[in-house]
């Protein structure tokens, strides 16, 4: 995801700015420079990622009462590529391209990269902000397919360690990118079919674009609790809530 500094500090409710915009410092935060794009890393994110490293090794060990160690480590440095990834493909088009001033943030529900304008920044208006919005699942799609594309000409074998992290960074970039492009916000694809809605009507175009995004988030909620992907309904059960909650807001 990714979104200028105002947009994000401004309209949108505190509990959601924690979740999807830049969250608060902490002690605790990891912090590096990547491409001279600084790059910070918070605690929760490390919680969430062991959590699915846990539950994914313990579905791939041979012994299902044990933890494979390897699988885990896997696992976990694959969701931190594949999202650390994402947000490089929204920082580096914004810096690139629209000459802001980028920082990556990764945080317990993925990532977020949010921009500051500097005096030669150049305001990317609707196409640019979908080439933005885009650019994230855009590199993440590009990373998956260079892992499956080593897996299949060169290991062949999924049962290997290499392998199998090949095949977790193919299947999280991938997913993350369909996800990511949901048109519900303040996902990518939410933020790209509000773009969308406001070109086609500039006056109503947010508020359409707040009831698809509710419509559809309760949806895939539904979908996700019929399935059994309980992590899945709590991300869209909670993006819908705040989507109502904007909605609401903007009725006052």
């Amino acid at each position: 995801m990714s979104g200028q500094w105002s947009e994000i500090l401004s309209p949108i409710p505190y509990p959601l700015f924690i979740m999807f915009g830049a969250p608060p410092p902490t002690s605790f935060d990891i912090r590096f420079v990547l491409f001279r794009i600084p790059v910070t890393v918070t605690p929760f994110f490390w919680i969430l990622a062991c959590l699915l490293g846990y539950l994914w090794s313990q579905d791939s060990s041979e012994n299902s009462s044990g933890l494979d160690p390897f699988h885990f480590v896997a696992v976990v440095l694959a969701v931190f590529l594949s999202i650390l990834t994402h947000e490089m493909g929204h920082a580096l088009v914004i810096r690139n391209v629209f000459g802001a001033a980028p920082a990556v943030f990764l945080h317990g529900l993925g990532g977020v990269a949010v921009y500051d304008p500097i005096y030669y920044y150049r305001k990317p208006g609707r196409w640019g902000s979908i080439f933005i919005s885009f650019a994230g699942p855009l590199a993440g799609f590009i990373l998956s397919a260079i892992s499956y594309l080593a897996l299949v000409y060169f290991l062949e074998d999924t049962r290997t360690y290499l392998g199998f992290f090949l095949w977790v960074l193919f299947i999280v970039g991938f997913f993350w990118g369909i996800l990511n492009l949901m048109p519900i916000y303040p996902l990518d694809g939410g933020q790209i079919f509000r773009e969308i809605c406001l070109m086609v009507s500039p006056k109503n175009g947010l508020h359409a674009s707040l009831i698809v995004s509710a419509g559809v988030g309760f949806l895939l909620t539904l979908l996700a609790l019929g399935r059994g992907d309980f992590f899945i309904a709590v991300l869209f059960g909670v993006l819908a809530y705040q989507s109502v909650q904007m909605l609401q807001t903007r009725r006052f």
